[in-house]
């Protein structure tokens, strides 16, 4: 799969501060890739130098194998919401989108198709002014900017902000639309950790700048365990361990007992053999890593 966005070595300095220091990042063609951290982690200000908002400090940005200091062409490839658009409160969406062709010169008919697809074509909205719009129309006004001129690749900053469970639902469908079956590669952020789960083929975790972990979400999804919780006896437990299992295949601390890879038969051995040394068991838990997991771990301040 080839490389839509690589980031090498990129780095950005405020006033002495290091707000990004990537030293490699890649999104592949048609894949969502979720770009999370915690507020100030600088995934915003990464954002931004890929679209040449901001100078970079140092380090190299390529669209689809070429350099972005090379020509600003690969623009007309990027639909981007990092920040709402700026609007004219009195004219319609689709006047909004019309003054916007006129600037770029896309295709006019992309702007009810466009309107259509982020759910404002509805008849109680073509004449609705944008000063009158709700928060959650504005935030699919912005996503209908980024989509009108028919982009290759899409980067979306929050772009859920503002919107309903409803709302939330039906931008999840379009963006899993735009990269399954329109082929779009979308680079996504947002703190709605539940949402990018859904919807992102990889996830990369961005902290104080730097990548603090990437990883497929198909492989997440699949780290679970069983997990005992009693009181037992350390030494005890690990000679039937040790007796039964390979060391990977379990982890003992403290009063619970993690089994890794055990189906339905193996759970039941164990907590009969348990039973049988007079080891007393409280619970017995299935459990699954998240991604919220693996975020609260490598982002929590110490």
């Amino acid at each position: 799969m080839n490389n839509v966005i690589e980031l090498k070595n990129l780095r950005k300095d405020f006033k002495g501060y290091n707000s990004v220091d990537l030293n490699q990042l890649t999104v592949r063609e048609g894949e969502i890739y979720g770009f999370l951290g915690p507020n100030g982690a600088g995934k915003t200000t990464t954002m931004k130098m890929i679209l040449s908002l901001i100078t970079p400090s140092s380090g190299y940005i390529g669209i689809k194998g070429q350099s972005i200091t090379d020509t600003i062409d690969y623009l007309n490839e990027i639909g981007s919401m990092i920040e709402e658009p700026s609007y004219y409160p009195n004219l319609t969406g689709y006047e909004n989108l019309l003054v916007f062709q006129k600037m770029l010169g896309f295709n006019k008919e992309n702007i009810w198709e466009t309107l259509e697809l982020v759910g404002l074509a509805e008849e109680k909205n073509k004449k609705k002014l944008v000063k009158d719009y709700s928060l959650g129309m504005k935030q699919r006004l912005a996503l209908a900017f980024a989509l009108v001129k028919k982009p290759k690749i899409l980067l979306l900053d929050e772009p859920t902000n503002g919107l309903d469970p409803a709302g939330i639902h039906e931008i999840r469908k379009l963006i899993i639309h735009l990269a399954k079956s329109e082929g779009l590669t979308v680079f996504i952020s947002s703190h709605i950790l539940s949402e990018i789960e859904q919807i992102a083929d990889r996830v990369g975790i961005i902290n104080h700048g730097q990548l603090v972990y990437e990883g497929e979400i198909e492989k997440i999804n699949s780290n679970n365990w069983i997990e005992f919780r009693g009181r037992f006896e350390p030494n005890k437990l690990r000679h039937f361990l040790n007796s039964h299992y390979t060391l990977n295949e379990f982890e003992v601390d403290h009063n619970i007992l993690k089994m890794n890879n055990i189906d339905d038969e193996e759970v039941s051995f164990v907590a009969r053999e348990l039973i049988e040394m007079d080891f007393p068991i409280f619970r017995i838990e299935y459990k699954k890593e998240s991604l919220e997991d693996i975020f609260l771990q490598l982002t929590k301040e110490i």
